[in-house]
């Protein structure tokens, strides 16, 4: 009611003056539609219509402006109200509905966000929320903000920023200019905003640092990275400064990667000396890091397989980006996930050609035959050495063990690296000891010497160097001797000897000294806790003699066998950028029906297929493809070339078949042109054996993997040790 007489009031004043203009105009108009009337007539006619055109638009403007745009009526109660509450809630209430600023509301925010930065905010987005008061609540925190030290500028504003804003356009106005705009908003037209909106009239602002931090914000928010950079260079002097600017430079960065090309090559911003501002935001440039080098491993590394395992580690991480970053803050947070999205849209389109590879260049074979294999490319014998770790990682006394398999399964590769691959604990000092290294020319006195040296070059700084001559008269008491003071040796050690074909114990020790063979075990073993031995080698306890037995009885066991197709597919497939080739599924099961598993033919096969690659490469205009196939492995079996270079397995093996007990090699050329196998009572008959001589004989070949029996056929484990059998053992010296 009170706006409507404010309104009424108006318009009779605006209708006043509005008498003159429209009461001489009707008064002209009227003279010349009524000739007839007279002046004095026309006069009054005029007037009136002047008068009630007047009024009527003055009160419709009047009310207008004062009710509806100034809501003066609002203004009016609640003047009222500061005269009777000095706290302003009822005063707030009755005036939010009017833009004009409510008396002293500007001071009071402005004393809040000084005592209670956050609550003061809070406060501010209630205002914000509810009413029109917004110039105030702009006024207050720029007031508020330039009155803050230099080392809680950032911060303070850094955490205005990450709260759930209503209106951001309070943040722009602490860098633009409110009285241009208000002014140009009402020039306009009708108020209709919370707050006033932005116009060319007021630009972003960096002469001081208040300005230049919330201009760097705003800009974040709008997605303009670049140029949010450029607010936060004018504040690098301020404590953390560097960080916001860095975290500006990256994000555009990031926000321009078009290619996998430049999200390879985009990086993280350094790590400041100072504690971080925004923890949660350098976290998830780690994860965007992470995918920069996921995708620098697709452009660069040689291997198909490798290349798809980045693709797929890279859209996973990015899949799962916006989870793992809900605890990053706005304004910087919708930007990064705007990034990952992109980048993901980016590698999904890329991905169709990551399968592409030509190879143009020889390859470097990384395949080891014959030679021990290295730590770092012991492949597929996990379970073996994890059962070592278990006897011989626990405290206390440790087992003794015997760990044995036919020839060329690599025993003596898993025990030179047990150190490499075994957690012993940092007192264990690991002796490896190869018996065909020892002279053997004096026996005992020399595999005692080498003991005691093997010992010693396992920790040199707590002894002296063995000398020879101190083993020639009595070799187990010098032994002995060193044993005792190793015992001694502070700070104490543990010790593990590791013998390396352990039957040259029997066959270079005459049986003279059987005895002593004996003593020296148990002596190593009972005598000393805090030393174990492993002795490795081709046969298992049953197969020694009754004397190393007895002294070794108890040991545990380890046998070293053949390989399953997923290792001898992890010894195959190598995973080195530097190695382009890779496998398809059924070449690795091809490659395991052929080797069955065994892993001196398994590097022999994946050496002569690079060999076969690379001269492939020299002899085509085509580069050969990088992937081997089935056709690719059968190539390579077929070719005599390949059996003559596995002679030592294939040889050593008929040898060993040729030993005790007898009627070995007759069963193994029975089966040999069976593929797949024979029935044991026909390979029994065709054999000529007795039934006893011909199951020792079997089971002899079943324990040194070379035959199996299961379902009724007796067959080769390996496919390739029938071929050399049926084709090349009877050329075998002619050929080698």
């Amino acid at each position: 009611m009170v706006g409507v007489m404010v309104g009424v009031m108006a318009g009779v004043i605006y209708g006043a003056m509005f008498v003159v203009v429209f009461g001489v105009a009707g008064t002209t108009a009227g003279g010349v539609m009524n000739d007839v009337m007279n002046d004095v007539m026309a006069s009054v006619i005029g007037v009136l219509i002047g008068v009630l055109i007047g009024v009527a638009f003055g009160v419709t403007f009047g009310v207008t402006f004062g009710v509806i745009i100034l809501r003066l009526d609002a203004i009016l109660l609640a003047f009222i109200s500061i005269l009777l509450q000095p706290s302003k809630r009822r005063t707030i209430t009755l005036q939010r509905v009017s833009p004009i600023p409510i008396w002293n509301l500007r001071r009071q925010l402005a004393q809040q966000l000084k005592e209670d930065w956050q609550k003061g905010l809070d406060n501010c987005e209630g205002l914000l929320r509810y009413s029109l008061q917004f110039a105030p609540v702009i006024t207050a925190i720029r007031e508020t903000l330039q009155n803050t030290t230099d080392d809680r500028l950032l911060s303070s504003v850094a955490n205005w920023c990450s709260m759930p804003l209503y209106d951001w356009n309070v943040v722009y106005f602490q860098s633009a200019g409110l009285k241009a705009t208000i002014k140009k908003s009402f020039l306009d037209g009708p108020v209709s905003h919370r707050s006033p909106p932005r116009s060319e009239a007021a630009t972003l602002r960096y002469n001081t640092p208040v300005k230049a931090a919330c201009a760097g914000f705003w800009l974040l928010h709008q997605g303009e990275l670049a140029e949010a950079a450029d607010g936060f260079a004018v504040v690098r002097h301020l404590p953390h400064g560097e960080e916001l600017y860095a975290n500006g430079r990256v994000l555009a960065a990031a926000s321009q990667c078009q290619t996998l090309e430049q999200i390879a090559a985009w990086q993280m911003p350094p790590s400041p000396q100072d504690k971080l501002l925004r923890p949660q935001v350098r976290a998830a440039f780690a994860r965007l890091a992470e995918v920069a080098k996921d995708i620098a491993v697709v452009l660069h590394a040689r291997s198909t397989r490798q290349r798809s395992s980045a693709l797929n580690r890279a859209s996973g991480k990015l899949h799962f980006f916006s989870a793992e970053s809900v605890d990053c803050p706005t304004p910087e947070r919708p930007q990064l996930e705007k990034i990952a999205s992109r980048w993901l849209e980016i590698i999904l389109a890329s991905a169709s050609a990551v399968g592409s590879l030509d190879v143009r260049e020889t390859v470097a074979s990384p395949y080891i035959v014959g030679a021990p294999v290295p730590a770092a490319r012991l492949i597929g014998r996990y379970d073996i050495l994890a059962q070592i770790e278990a006897a011989w990682a626990k405290p206390g006394q440790r087992d003794s063990l015997v760990i044995f398999g036919h020839r060329r399964m690599g025993k003596t590769s898993i025990a030179r690296n047990v150190a490499h691959l075994c957690q012993l604990g940092d007192d264990t000092r690991l002796a490896f000891l190869n018996l065909q290294a020892v002279d053997w020319t004096e026996g005992l006195r020399d595999l005692c010497h080498a003991i005691a040296f093997a010992l010693w070059e396992a920790d040199p700084n707590g002894l002296a160097e063995p000398a020879p001559e101190d083993y020639e008269q009595h070799p187990l008491a010098a032994l002995r001797r060193l044993l005792a003071r190793l015992e001694q040796a502070a700070p104490p050690r543990r010790y593990i000897l590791i013998l390396d074909e352990y039957e040259l114990l029997e066959e270079k020790l005459p049986d003279a000294v059987a005895g002593d063979r004996t003593a020296l075990l148990r002596g190593l073993t009972q005598q000393h806790t805090w030393l174990a031995l492993g002795l490795v080698g081709l046969h298992s306890l049953k197969e020694r003699s009754a004397s190393l037995r007895e002294a070794i009885f108890g040991w545990r066991p380890i046998p070293v066998g053949l390989m399953d197709r997923d290792a001898l597919a992890d010894l195959l497939q190598i995973e080195d950028d530097a190695f382009p080739l890779e496998y398809d599924l059924e070449a690795i099961d091809r490659a395991h029906a052929l080797t069955g598993g065994q892993p001196f033919l398994g590097q022999l096969l994946g050496d002569s297929l690079v060999q076969r690659f690379n001269q492939q490469l020299k002899q085509r205009l085509e580069p050969p493809a990088p992937t081997f196939t089935t056709a690719d492995v059968d190539a390579v079996v077929e070719d005599s070339r390949f059996y003559v270079n596995g002679h030592v397995y294939f040889n050593g093996i008929w040898a060993q078949a040729g030993e005790a007990p007898p009627g070995q090699q007759t069963l193994l050329k029975l089966l040999a042109p069976h593929g797949d196998g024979l029935d044991p009572a026909i390979l029994c008959e065709q054999s000529g054996l007795d039934p006893a001589a011909f199951t020792d004989a079997l089971d002899a070949l079943a324990r040194h993997d070379v035959v199996n029996c299961h379902n009724g056929r007796c067959r080769y484990s390996v496919e390739m040790m029938r071929r050399w059998v049926a084709d090349y053992s009877t050329l075998s010296h002619s050929i080698i």
